[in-house]
């Protein structure tokens, strides 16, 4: 069982004022910038709106006690307009003032920001957010039977915002997503919007997964959910990946820079999904198989349709995951002659066991990140061949099946996120 979202009629309410106001300037602006940020040939207009934001912004934060934020926004805005609005924004002040909100709280944010998946133009454009924390029920049973030593993930309900978070396919917002000069050292947040897994997961994986699988085996467990169901799913699935990160001969918090590399990342992103659905599968885990059939349908059937699918981290994973499990018998039938493939759910997880248990044996084996990464490139050109220039790999024949439901998913118009699915 879960608890719905506790979206107050306080929360409500202060999400419609935002939407009646401050969201829509946001909105205004953010379509003045170019993909970089900058805004070409600004006008006093541009900085008079700019102001209006900043004000209304700042009068949000301390109202709800977060002058730190507030001072934040000030001096970032006002540094910018000094050196002029059509140079690049640098907004670190308010990047490192966000702070996680508690569990059960709320949390806004303004900045330019990439909203990663968003619908285009995406850039380091203006936007904002309005969102309400909220932690699986079974997080504390499942901190217990799968400790996270460093966990600095929040789950959170995107309650309203502006066009960058509140349209397409935006799930995450992490610091570095904010315009600054800076690099980001450490990442004291990752927020993840997962309410708005629902309908991206059924309007998009779904669909992907009926155009390449038989009727009978498509997996549909992560399908239909009431929105709260899911909610919950999608955030376990997001902490039990995150916690797998931090297990092994090679941790990511030690090695970042190393799991960074494009063949390495590869192997650990699909390691660690492999090994949570390895987890979900052995027991009690709650909402266990809606987060194996969700897994397996986002990573395989909807993340390779992507525009930039040759060049594009999880994309990647998933046109590997799928020749992988062809490779081991788990998707059966002949997709060159346009039929459909069986999925078999018992050989998938024979498959994924024997992948993590590949990839657990080469980091056994290597000692240095340079034989590291040389290994890692090798399994990875296994299953994905060499692509064009600037390409990180190519489609071969039998993977071009995973493109079938590519464009008229693509014609559908952007999911909009005007408010909580709640």
């Amino acid at each position: 069982m879960t608890t719905s979202a506790p979206l107050t009629a306080a929360l409500r309410a202060e999400a419609a004022d935002l939407s009646r106001s401050l969201v829509p300037k946001v909105n205004r602006f953010r379509r003045r910038q170019a993909d970089d940020g900058t805004v070409p040939e600004p006008q006093a207009a541009d900085r008079e709106l700019l102001l209006a934001i900043r004000d209304e912004a700042t009068a949000w934060y301390r109202r709800n006690d977060r002058a730190h934020q507030a001072d934040a926004l000030v001096a970032d805005v006002d540094g910018w307009i000094a050196d002029g609005l059509d140079s690049a924004p640098h907004f670190a002040r308010s990047r490192d003032a966000l702070q996680p909100p508690a569990d059960g709280t709320p949390v806004f944010f303004l900045a330019p920001a990439q909203t990663t998946n968003s619908v285009p133009p995406v850039g380091k454009r203006l936007d904002c957010f309005f969102a309400l924390r909220k932690e699986p029920d079974a997080l504390p049973e499942l901190a217990t039977t799968f400790p996270h030593p460093k966990n600095n993930c929040q789950s959170l309900v995107l309650i309203t915002g502006s066009d960058g978070f509140a349209h397409g396919n935006c799930l995450v917002f992490f610091p570095e997503n904010v315009a600054a000069r800076d690099k980001v050292e450490e990442q004291p947040y990752a927020m993840f919007f997962y309410n708005k897994m629902r309908k991206i997961h059924e309007t998009y994986a779904l669909p992907g997964a009926e155009s390449v699988l038989t009727a009978e085996s498509v997996p549909r467990s992560s399908s239909g959910l009431a929105p709260e169901v899911c909610y919950e799913a999608r955030a376990i699935w997001g902490y039990l990946h995150d916690s797998m990160h931090y297990q092994g001969l090679w941790p990511f918090d030690q090695h970042i820079s190393l799991k960074m590399n494009w063949f390495v990342g590869l192997l650990e992103e699909t390691k660690v999904d492999a090994k949570t659905v390895l987890a979900c599968a052995s027991g009690g885990v709650p909402f266990a198989r809606e987060q194996i059939d969700m897994i397996l349908l986002e990573r395989i059937f909807r993340y390779p349709q992507a525009d930039d699918a040759t060049r594009n981290f999880d994309s990647g994973t998933g046109v590997f995951l799928y020749s992988w499990l062809r490779a081991h018998g788990a998707l059966t039938g002949s997709p060159e002659t346009g039929g459909l493939l069986h999925f078999d759910r018992d050989k998938t997880l024979d498959a994924l066991r024997e992948f993590v248990a590949t990839v657990e044996e080469l980091e056994e084996q290597v000692t240095t990140d340079d034989e590291y990464r040389t290994a890692a490139k090798a399994l990875v050109r296994t299953y994905l061949p060499e692509g064009e220039v600037k390409q990180r790999y190519r489609f071969t024949e039998d993977q071009s099946v995973l493109l079938r439901a590519k464009q008229p998913l693509a014609e559908l118009p952007p999911l909009r996120f005007a408010e909580a699915e709640w």
